[in-house]
C-alpha cells in the first residue's frame, strides 16, 4: 500500500491559486483594513511595496507569523500607553485590556482562510494517474481535490491542518515556534516583578498574539492517532508537492515512527537545491538513505498529461 502526502504545490500544479500571496490577494479585496491591521503587525505600512511585502512576509507566511516587529510595536506602545497615563487610566489592568482590544484582530484570520478557500474553484482535470482510490493520503491542503477530482475516499484522506467541508475541524494556519510565547512570557513575568506596567502589559499582548497563532501540532498528532496507526503497512510513501518546512516536521516524524524502517521514501521536489534539502530533512527524522529515492517532480505529473 502507498502513502501520499501532499502539500500545497499539488494544488499549484493543478492551477488553483491557494499560494500565501493568493490568499493575501484575496484579503486585499475582501477586507482591506484587516491586511492592513495584519501586515503592520510586521512593519509594513499602507505605502509598502506590495511585491516587497509578497516577497518577506508572505512567501513563508507560516513561519513568518512568529516574526512580528516586536521593537517597533514596544516604542509605539509606550508613547500610546503615556496618552492612556495623562487620562489617569494607565494602570496595568487598562492597558493589557487596550492591548487585548488591539491585537485580537488575529483571532479572524482561520475565518478568513477559509472563506478564501470556499471561493476557490477546484473544477481542473487530473495531473496525474501515480494515485488510486486504494491508496492513503496526509494533505495539508484545505481544498477537497483529491475527493472531487481524484475520486478518493474521504476515509482515506487524512486534512491534517481541517478542510472546507469540516465544521469540527476547519482549515488552520499559523506558525509552530512555542519559543517565541515561552520567551514573551519571561519577559512578562519579569516585568511585573518589577513593576513595569507598561512593558507588561505589552509583552502579555505579544504573548498571546503569538499564541493565537500557533499551530497546535501535538493537538493534531493526538487527535489523528487512529489514522497514523493504519500506515503500519505502508510499504511505500510519496511525497509531492511539500516543502518539508520545519513547521510540519513533526507530522513526519510521527509518519516515520508509525511506518516499518523498510517503508522507501519516494521525494518529489522541484529544483536541485530543494532536492538536497529535501533529502536532509528526511534522513533528520530517523529515515534510513538508503531508502529514500528522489525525483523532480515533473515525473509525478507526467504520466498523465503524456
Amino acid at each position: 500500500m502507498n502513502l501520499f502526502i501532499v502539500g500545497n504545490g499539488f494544488d499549484l500544479a493543478h492551477g488553483l491559486p491557494t499560494s500565501y500571496a493568493d490568499f493575501r490577494d484575496y484579503l486585499e479585496s475582501a477586507d482591506w483594513s484587516y491586511l492592513q491591521s495584519l501586515e503592520e503587525m510586521y512593519g509594513f505600512t499602507i505605502n509598502s511595496s506590495r511585491e516587497v511585502v509578497k516577497n518577506y512576509l508572505w512567501r513563508d507566511f507560516e513561519t513568518n507569523l512568529s516574526n512580528i516587529d516586536e521593537i517597533e510595536i514596544i516604542e509605539q506602545g509606550k508613547n500610546i500607553e503615556l496618552g492612556l497615563e495623562s487620562e489617569d487610566i494607565g494602570i496595568k489592568e487598562t492597558l493589557y485590556d487596550f492591548w487585548e482590544e488591539k491585537y485580537k484582530f488575529i483571532e479572524r484570520l482561520n475565518d478568513f482562510v477559509m472563506s478564501w478557500i470556499k471561493q476557490v474553484d477546484i473544477n481542473v482535470v487530473r495531473m496525474t494517474d501515480i494515485i488510486n482510490a486504494e491508496d492513503l493520503f496526509i494533505t495539508f491542503n484545505y481544498t477537497l481535490l483529491l475527493e472531487e477530482v481524484y475520486d478518493i475516499d474521504k476515509c482515506n484522506i487524512l486534512h491534517i491542518h481541517g478542510s472546507v467541508d469540516r465544521d469540527d475541524n476547519p482549515p488552520v494556519i499559523g506558525h509552530g515556534n512555542k519559543d517565541k510565547i515561552k520567551e514573551m512570557q519571561v519577559m512578562y513575568t519579569e516585568a511585573c516583578e518589577n513593576l513595569y506596567e507598561k512593558k507588561s502589559a505589552i509583552y502579555g499582548a505579544i504573548r498571546n498574539y503569538y499564541a493565537r497563532t500557533l499551530k497546535n501540532v501535538e493537538y493534531f498528532r493526538n487527535t489523528n492517532k487512529g489514522f497514523f496507526r493504519r500506515l503500519k503497512d505502508i510499504e511505500s510513501i510519496h511525497i509531492i508537492g511539500h516543502s518539508l518546512g520545519n513547521v510540519d516536521m513533526p507530522y513526519f516524524r510521527e509518519i516515520y515512527n508509525n511506518v516499518s524502517e523498510d517503508t522507501i521514501w519516494n521525494i518529489y521536489y522541484y529544483s536541485k537545491d530543494s532536492m538536497i534539502d529535501y533529502k536532509k530533512k528526511i534522513i533528520s527524522i530517523g529515515v534510513n538513505e538508503d531508502n529514500i529515492k528522489m525525483f523532480n517532480s515533473n515525473l509525478f505529473f507526467r504520466t498523465y498529461i503524456d
